[in-house]
């Protein structure tokens, strides 16, 4: 019983995609779609030439890209890396900033607020020096984590 295998472009194991560039025509890209690394440089092919190529390699299933990717340029040689997000120290530190600039933002507008005759003038400026230790926490503060 012999088994046949269709030799598709996206499933070998040499081939990758090619750099590609947003907006171009295909006549003005750098690389074409497809590219095979199996020399160690990177030569252009075609759906037809991989088709019937003698060195064609089934992809490992980790290397296999998805049908749904197989359209343009798919860079399947770059490695993504996914970012750890902030950790619950880091959150309660951008909270505790934000609600210092929110209280000194209370004292500026009050002191702007009460400004309206050349009397209060103390307290404003009062209200301001109590603002500027809030800002000035917020901004340079080091928190414990």
């Amino acid at each position: 019983m012999a088994t046949a295998t269709v030799q598709t472009v996206w499933d070998c194991r040499w081939s990758r995609a090619g750099h590609q560039i947003t907006g171009l025509s295909d006549a003005l890209q750098p690389e074409p779609t497809w590219v095979c690394v199996r020399d160690g440089d990177r030569r252009a092919v075609c759906g037809e030439e991989c088709a019937s190529c003698s060195r064609w390699e089934a992809a490992t299933a980790s290397a296999a890209i998805p049908m749904s990717m197989a359209q343009g340029a798919i860079l399947t040689d770059r490695i993504t890396e996914t970012l750890a997000g902030p950790t619950p120290a880091e959150l309660a530190q951008v909270m505790v900033r934000v609600e210092l600039v929110c209280l000194a933002l209370v004292f500026i507008g009050i002191g702007l607020t009460v400004l309206t005759t050349p009397a209060s003038l103390a307290f404003t400026v009062a209200l301001w020096l109590c603002a500027a230790p809030f800002l000035g926490l917020a901004v340079f503060g080091h928190f414990r984590e």
